[in-house]
């Protein structure tokens, strides 16, 4: 089905309502989405960072050393009351507890025999807390002061320590959070104020890489101790090798100012990286206003009017969540290790990894191919280097390893997004047959081959009995096959187009008109003969038959056939919602619809694909103000790096993309006003009138149906929703 709108000239819009003037990095607030109970945990950190740094220097906390590390994927959890330290790498809003590598820690009068967190570990308070972009401050609980500042690939730290105190600083690298260190060596250089090393990663969900550091203590080391395996080693060149390794330096003074830079490539390329971004004469508000700089400038050109202060600071966290990842992993020089071990360049463009697809696909690349085409042209430029240098596209990359999570081929559709967007700055003629030989099947993978090839062009679905979770599966790849087809119709090739589209839509091969939901079946060609529709039964990936009734928004009409129809599936989709609402928000996975998690979060949007606009507009309200809020706990759960805050974005816009489409499905905005700032100028949001919806026009031109085309997004222009 086509989604495009019929349009109809009506009168000019009438003039338009400024936005507010205001400096929006003001508004972002790092706390959001740090905290919540249970599946509720948002994940987030608020650790100094550049947009997708590096270093994301900031705390690693605890209640007192004890926490599920569900809690602290990102390292920090809100509702804990010690810190462990401050760690230099971390990810946003992911559902595993990953990196946290690279610990600091300053302590009052600490001795040679400290080798653990449970050593150095100590209180703080929220009161005493700050975080804005490009920045955290703490004091602890024996009164020193933190104050961390991170560019890129660079950490920036100050400590203050009160004037009786006997100044020292903890390094450790044994510490990874929830993960282990498999191997480290330190050698600290007293009279140049210098220390270097290495730790091995492993942080169990990506596997392992070596991250190389260089520290400089611009204030001076009096003396400083290593360890190796619970073994002291003083001495004024003492240096260190093995797992639990470390050193405390004794400082001369009550301020310490330390910078410290990492790379994945060796020591050599660390010290480059520290000479391009911090520079020995730099403070720690020249790094921060350095980095507040670059955030700026992402968020140049847009802006909002209206709204509440919740509403608007919410808003621009949402954004400023969106460009925390990907990670970039390519040093000042172009450096960066890739999937084969080997060191490469990337010339003119910029290496990532730390892709949470399966998640991200849906909202945070459509976002980036959109509003940030640039990097969206390097994402896509490290997807083919993984393909070409790892042997596959990744579904889940970490670091410089496929951290083999989760399901379907969402490489495929961030890509093809990326394609019919006709985003600049990559080679597609590199990639495409690239994306194809994979989805076909052609040649050998080590990872992430796509499963039951065979028996699904045999059978014409994915059987239980061959491939675990197969319902999922079906339903994730017919999307990744819609996306190709959608690709291939964009780049003019119409027997590719026909050959993806076919195999997209054997998704209806596995709807039970019996029971009426997808479901298992066999080699057989059988249906399972059991199903509770909210249980997390085996033939579904994190969700259960209701939360996976809806994932084919890229083909309403032929889902809306399964279901009996467009009304019937309207009473379906009502249903899940209006059930949710019955339910609330539990600490458990919600049942029915579940914001949470990624499989239905585009539900909402369904309803005007299925002929009720205004039930996508109060369903898309619903949840913007039901599932967001300004607080920690401000997140429905994980923010799957940036995905739900894509959302967000979107849904404040009252547009959403259909991934891998050209297609924007329509809501209402939730300001007065938004400016959207494409590659060639300023796309305009806004409302006119108080009252009911009765217009919504693109530049003049009423929309007559619920979407529109990504063509239709240019500078200059305007999408006006009238009330009266």
């Amino acid at each position: 089905m086509r989604l495009l709108p019929l349009l109809v000239l009506v009168a000019c819009p009438e003039p338009v309502v400024e936005p507010v003037v205001e400096d929006p990095l003001t508004m972002v607030d790092p706390f959001i989405g740090t905290g919540g109970p249970g599946f509720r945990v948002g994940s987030a950190t608020p650790a100094a960072t550049a947009p997708f740094g590096l270093v994301k220097l900031g705390p690693d906390t605890s209640n007192g050393g004890g926490g599920l590390g569900a809690f602290h994927c990102g390292g920090y959890w809100y509702p804990d009351d010690h810190v462990e330290g401050f760690s230099h790498l971390h990810m946003h809003g992911v559902g595993v507890p990953g990196l946290g590598a690279l610990l600091f820690m300053p302590g009052d009068g600490l001795p040679d025999e400290v080798r653990d967190p449970e050593d150095w570990r100590q209180t703080f308070d929220h009161a005493d807390e700050v975080a804005r972009p490009g920045r955290y401050d703490v004091v602890l609980a024996d009164g020193i002061e933190v104050s961390l500042a991170a560019t890129e690939r660079a950490g920036h730290h100050r400590y203050v320590y009160p004037e009786a105190a006997d100044p020292t600083l903890v390094i450790d690298l044994g510490y990874v959070n929830y993960g282990e260190n498999l191997g480290a060596a330190i050698e600290v250089d007293v009279e140049a104020g210098l220390v270097r090393g290495v730790m091995t990663v492993d942080d169990a969900f990506g596997g392992s890489f070596p991250l190389y550091f260089v520290a400089v203590v611009d204030t001076g080391i009096r003396s400083a101790t290593t360890w190796s395996e619970g073994e002291p080693l003083p001495g004024a060149a003492a240096g260190s090798t093995g797992v639990e390794v470390g050193a405390v330096l004794r400082l001369p003074g009550t301020e310490a100012r330390v910078r410290v830079a990492v790379s994945l490539v060796d020591v050599a390329a660390a010290e480059a990286n520290l000479a391009a971004e911090l520079p020995a004469d730099q403070s720690i508000e020249d790094t921060e206003a350095a980095t507040r700089a670059i955030w700026a400038s992402r968020f140049d050109g847009w802006g909002l009017a209206g709204g509440t202060e919740d509403e608007r600071v919410i808003y621009w966290t949402s954004l400023y969540h969106l460009l925390q990842m990907p990670t970039l992993y390519s040093d000042a020089d172009g450096r960066y290790v890739g999937f084969d071990g080997q060191v490469h360049t990337a010339d003119g463009w910029r290496y990532h990894s730390d892709l949470s697809l399966w998640d991200t696909y849906r909202t945070a690349h459509p976002a980036f191919d959109l509003f940030f085409p640039d990097d969206a042209a390097s994402f896509a430029r490290s997807l083919v280097a993984m393909r070409q240098q790892g042997g596959a596209f990744p579904r889940w990359p970490v670091a410089t390893t496929e951290g083999g999570s989760m399901i379907g081929a969402p490489a495929d559709i961030a890509l093809a997004d990326a394609i019919v967007k006709d985003v600049p700055g990559w080679d597609v003629d590199e990639a495409w047959p690239l994306m194809l030989a994979q989805a076909r099947g052609e040649g050998t993978y080590p990872y992430n081959a796509r499963p039951a090839l065979a028996e699904l062009d045999t059978l014409g679905f994915i059987p239980e009995d061959i491939q675990g979770g197969s319902v999922a599966w079906q339903l994730e790849l017919s999307w990744a096959d819609a996306a190709l087809a959608a690709a291939a119709e964009h780049r003019g090739e119409a027997d590719v187009a026909a050959e993806f589209d076919a195999r997209a839509r054997l998704y209806t091969n596995l709807y039970d008109p019996a029971m009426g939901w997808f479901h298992a079946r066999y080699s057989d060609g059988t249906f399972a003969a059991e199903l509770n529709p909210i249980h997390w039964e085996d033939e579904f990936v994190e969700g259960n038959a209701w939360q996976y009734l809806f994932l084919a928004p890229w083909d309403p009409s032929g889902l809306a056939d399964l279901l009996d129809g467009e009304a019937t599936a309207r009473e379906r989709l009502t249903d899940f919602f209006e059930f949710a609402v019955s339910e609330g928000q539990t600490l458990a996975p919600g049942t029915w619809y579940w914001h949470g998690n990624e499989p239905d979060i585009h539900a909402a949007w369904l309803f005007a694909l299925w002929g009720d606009e205004a039930a996508t507009r109060d369903w898309v309200r619903w949840v913007r103000e039901s599932q967001y809020h300004r607080d920690p706990d401000g997140l429905a759960g994980n923010d799957d790096a940036g995905t739900l805050s894509a959302w967000y974005l979107f849904a404040s816009a009252g547009f959403y993309p259909i991934a891998g489409t050209r297609t924007y499905v329509l809501a209402e905005p939730a300001f007065d006003r938004l400016d959207l700032p494409l590659a060639d100028g300023v796309f305009v949001v806004r409302r006119e009138g108080e009252g009911t919806l009765v217009a919504i026009e693109l530049d003049g031109a009423r929309l007559t149906g619920p979407t529109f085309d990504h063509g239709a997004l240019r500078g200059g222009s305007e999408l006006v929703f009238r009330y009266e």
